[in-house]
């Protein structure tokens, strides 16, 4: 069976396409890309696909253009569409490896034309002998399960149909079909780990064992098979464990954690941020802070802030606290993005259960009342009781954690506060048997 047989059967067989598939594919002018486009130029007759290719110069090489001329030629021979995206390394950061932000643009490009002009699918032309690089590149770096899992051959929208196949395989069929491609010099510079790997470590690997590629690709689906396994187990365990703050926050139970080993709950987290790439700093850091942190300690992972408070980690997507003051008055509605606070006069007292509303002595609202968010120094006098306490005495004692006092707010006149907006208000400012004026405080936060 030749080459694009056994590519036309794979992709029926997983069924990786659809008939009339827009289909964006990542060419680099290699041989491997010029090969996936080439087959793709021949299956789109019988499944109507609708091809474009892009092309990413990343002038790092000199002779680079030379590879972008040949990729435009071809598609134009073949009536693909071409796009090409030009990439300029002084944007790289400082700290970030000249392949890492390669990868990172070439993606980011990929979906953002993806989008742009209705494809349904990305191409990349990953292959066998990649997998192989992927899997020795990872163990060599001390990587967890997700890195064992190798490429996989689809991600969402994302595709890797030569994934089963070699490279000697794909060589092969380029030179049956006389492909043009280019050959990158940078390939052959084995200073480079995963270019040590393709040229001293893997050839000779595949003289002792000729069975390498399709042994590699037996690891890989044990692997992934384990790791459903795992998926499985922990999205069963999440549904016990993980739970939802009244602000929207979620919140992992440490101590619903009864027979599992310890090391579990640092993956229901992460399967709880399964948007975010963990790097082996993370898994550390996380550690420590459910084994050693204090309550009141915070992690930072991609976007999102971690608390360990008491018996539990509270995780929040990163937000900016506003800092505005607002002067209220009577019948002055403020709203922002964080909140929205009311102030009505009513004409008589009415009783209600929800704490995000308070019904008040109207003539004590006198004064240049401000809403804000608390500060330390703030005090009031707790409906009840005689003598007055610091806020941030008060938020202590009712035990609230340090996100939700980073967003709460108080009317306060100065330093007084009289309201702790949808905790508890000042005795200063109660209903008594005298009122006879009724004012009705609303606060509705929006912030987790």
């Amino acid at each position: 069976m030749t080459l694009f047989s056994e590519f036309k059967n794979n992709i029926i067989s997983k069924d990786l396409i659809s008939d009339e598939d827009r289909i964006l594919i990542a060419v680099s002018g290699g041989v491997d890309s010029m090969v996936l486009l080439d087959m793709l130029s021949r299956l789109r007759k019988d499944n109507k696909l609708q091809l474009s290719a892009i092309h990413v110069q990343h002038h790092l090489r000199s002779d680079a253009e030379e590879d972008a001329f040949l990729v435009k030629s071809f598609c134009e021979e073949n009536e693909i569409n071409f796009h090409r995206v030009d990439l300029n390394p002084e944007l790289k950061l400082k700290n970030q490896s000249i392949e890492a932000w390669a990868r990172t643009e070439r993606y980011s490009h990929f979906n953002e034309l993806k989008e742009k002009i209705g494809a349904d699918i990305i191409m990349t032309a990953h292959h066998g002998d990649d997998q192989v690089e992927t899997i020795l590149m990872h163990i060599s770096e001390g990587s967890g399960l997700d890195g064992l899992r190798g490429i996989r051959e689809k991600i969402k929208n994302t595709i890797r149909p030569l994934l089963p196949f070699s490279k000697i395989e794909i060589q092969d069929y380029a030179k049956s079909k006389n492909i043009p491609f280019r050959q990158d010099s940078t390939n052959t510079d084995i200073s480079h780990p995963r270019n040590f790997l393709r040229h001293e470590v893997i050839p000779n690997w595949k003289k002792q064992n000729p069975n390498l590629h399709s042994s590699v690709q037996q690891f890989t689906k044990n692997i992934n098979e384990i790791s459903d396994i795992l998926d499985y187990t922990l999205n069963t365990l999440a549904k016990r464990v993980v739970g939802e703050t009244d602000k929207g926050n979620i919140i992992l139970k440490l101590d619903e954690f009864t027979d599992e080993p310890d090391v579990l709950k640092a993956h229901v987290l992460k399967h709880v941020l399964n948007d975010i790439q963990w790097r082996k700093y993370h898994w550390k850091n996380v550690n420590d802070l459910i084994e050693k942190g204090k309550t009141g300690s915070i992690i930072a992972i991609g976007d999102y802030e971690i608390l360990k408070n008491r018996n539990t980690l509270i995780i929040q997507k990163n937000t900016v606290i506003n800092n505005t003051h607002y002067k209220i008055h009577q019948g002055k509605k403020v709203e922002s993005s964080f909140f929205t606070f009311d102030w009505q006069t009513k004409k008589k007292y009415v009783l209600n259960s929800n704490k995000d509303i308070e019904m008040v002595d109207a003539k004590s609202l006198l004064g240049s009342i401000e809403l804000r968010p608390w500060k330390e120094g703030d005090y009031f006098q707790p409906l009840g009781m005689k003598g007055h306490k610091k806020i941030s005495d008060y938020l202590t004692d009712i035990k609230m954690d340090s996100f939700s006092k980073n967003s709460q707010y108080v009317i306060a006149l100065n330093d007084e506060v009289y309201w702790v907006c949808g905790q508890r208000i000042s005795d200063k400012i109660k209903i008594t048997p005298e009122s006879t004026q009724f004012a009705e405080l609303s606060f509705t936060s929006t912030v987790g």
